[in-house]
């Protein structure tokens, strides 16, 4: 059974917060490889982000990403964004979705269930990663749904409460 849960949602919607809550709470958590990738794009003058050069940072997040799924997980984990989530992205932007996204086998690295974060206005922020508009950040959420219901995946909605109340939730259901 694998215990990898991806946490989702569209930028601004508390997943970070949410990963490091349950990093608190003893659990191992994956920081988000595309904010990762998007700093160090900003840091070295290039381009590869969800704005500039969507297909290089969905290669670079590809990569980036199998790298992290090669650590055997043999606990309960948490990842902040998965794989599936690119295809999202690209869908948003109205672009075509790389073969090797379509034909991975997500749930032998994904446990079946996944928790989204819905929109949430009242603690969206924009920053130098996240220069996404509160409209483009529903855009994104619908597609997220889209995407995890074609993949087969369970979605669960987190609760617009505490993290403690978002963590108790996530607990329940693991």
């Amino acid at each position: 059974m694998n215990r990898r849960y991806i946490i989702t949602g569209a930028p601004g919607t508390g997943k970070t917060s949410l990963i490091n809550e349950l990093q608190k709470n003893g659990y191992l958590c994956y920081e988000e490889i595309s904010r990762k990738i998007i700093k160090e794009q900003q840091q070295i003058g290039k381009n590869k982000t969800p704005w500039g050069d969507l297909s290089g940072f969905v290669d670079l997040v590809y990569q980036q990403t199998i790298k992290e799924l090669q650590n055997p997980v043999n606990q309960t984990t948490f990842v902040d964004r998965g794989l599936p989530d690119t295809i999202a992205y690209l869908k948003t932007k109205l672009c075509s979705t790389p073969q090797y996204l379509l034909d991975f086998p997500y749930t032998t690295y994904y446990a079946s269930t996944v928790f989204l974060a819905p929109p949430w206005g009242e603690i969206y922020i924009n920053d130098p990663q996240r220069p996404q508009s509160r409209e483009e950040s529903i855009q994104i959420h619908k597609h997220l749904i889209e995407i995890y219901e074609e993949l087969h995946f369970n979605i669960e909605i987190l609760p617009k409460t505490t993290l403690t109340q978002r963590v108790d939730f996530i607990r329940s259901i693991i």
